[in-house]
């Protein structure tokens, strides 16, 4: 049942964050970044950040700066009732008295989180000879030896 629920918890976080980009000149861009509760906000705020590295090399770019950031959250957390009640119990007598017990146990509650972390980035996105260039963030650095399989596929998993 453990390895159920891990399995069930990684699946959940390997796919938790969907990110959309909004061209807002040429060389700059807006993500939007929305992961599952589970995620967190340094998750949503992680992927935005790989995903500005992802689109500056989609767009032909080697360097960015990430000049505007915002947050937000709509988490709630919320219990359900108990679904089931078992109760058990147990007496003896002795001489004209009788003595016992009996004990009720609840259960069935589930604690279902819901909402969304978001993250907003405004992007300036670099080449060579362009002014700021040097001060700027270098992207298939940012994503590793495995840039171009990133840079691909995009990130959606805040892990």
């Amino acid at each position: 049942m453990k390895q159920l629920l891990a399995f069930s918890a990684l699946v959940v976080v390997a796919s938790c964050a969907q990110t959309t980009v909004t061209p807002v000149a040429k060389n700059q861009i807006m993500i939007s970044t929305s992961a599952e509760a589970a995620c967190g906000s340094s998750g949503s705020a992680k992927v935005a950040s790989r995903m500005a590295a992802v689109e500056t090399i989609r767009r032909g770019y080697e360097r960015y700066i990430i000049v505007g950031a915002a947050s937000a959250n709509n988490v709630s957390v919320y219990q359900t009732g108990p679904t089931y009640a078992s109760t058990s119990g147990s007496s003896y007598s002795q001489g004209n008295n009788t003595y016992g017990y009996a004990t009720t146990h609840f259960g069935g509650q589930q604690t279902i989180f819901h909402g969304t972390h978001d993250t907003n980035l405004v992007v300036v996105m670099f080449n060579a000879g362009d002014p700021e260039f040097d001060k700027a963030i270098d992207a298939k650095t940012q994503l590793g030896p495995n840039w171009q399989k990133v840079a691909k596929e995009g990130v959606n998993a805040c892990n």
